[in-house]
């Protein structure tokens, strides 16, 4: 009896598909180690080094300031506030000036600064939140709450103000030089 040669196509078809398989695992796991260890691109503003400001000098608004090192310093700003008394009917508009704001404040990744103070600004000590966002609009947001005096004597005025601005600014701005008094 003649004994026919072995087939092998089982045995070879088997490891091919264990390879086959083994292969496609490989590739699997090594394509989610990668993405893994990929970096988070985040964007990150681009802020130049300079002096910005802006003027609205129909309304007597500006602000200016200066970036150092991705630091805001130097911020000095003036908005208009709305004031009322408690002995007047009605209010009246006036101006915060503000000259003495944080130093180095830093600018975030995302290109926004966002500082908290107090401050006396044309003799009214006020509460100011500052937003300096650059980006596309590169815009400065203001806001300043002046609670009343408790100091101020009963029968007397007690004042209190409020008033909110937004300037877009720009680099390389410097205000006009001041006129001369004689």
């Amino acid at each position: 009896m003649r004994l026919a040669p072995a087939s092998y196509k089982r045995e070879i078809f088997a490891i091919a598909l264990v390879a086959a398989l083994g292969l496609i695992v490989c590739l699997a796991a090594s394509g989610a180690a990668d993405a893994d260890a990929r970096p988070v691109q985040r964007p990150t503003a681009v802020v130049p080094d300079g002096l910005y400001g802006a003027n609205k000098a129909a309304r007597g608004e500006y602000v200016l300031f200066e970036v150092h090192n991705h630091r805001i310093r130097n911020l000095e700003f003036q908005i208009q506030i709305t004031c009322e008394a408690s002995d007047m009917p009605g209010s009246e508009q006036r101006f915060f000036t503000s000259g003495r704001s944080p130093q180095n404040w830093p600018i975030s990744t995302s290109g926004k600064a966002t500082m908290h103070w107090h401050e006396r600004g044309n003799g009214r000590l006020g509460n100011v939140s500052a937003e300096i966002k650059f980006g596309v609009r590169d815009v400065a947001n203001f806001a300043v709450i002046v609670p009343e005096d408790p100091s101020v004597q009963p029968g007397e005025g007690a004042e209190s103000c409020d008033g909110v601005g937004s300037l877009r600014f720009r680099r390389g701005f410097e205000l006009p030089p001041m006129p001369l008094t004689p």
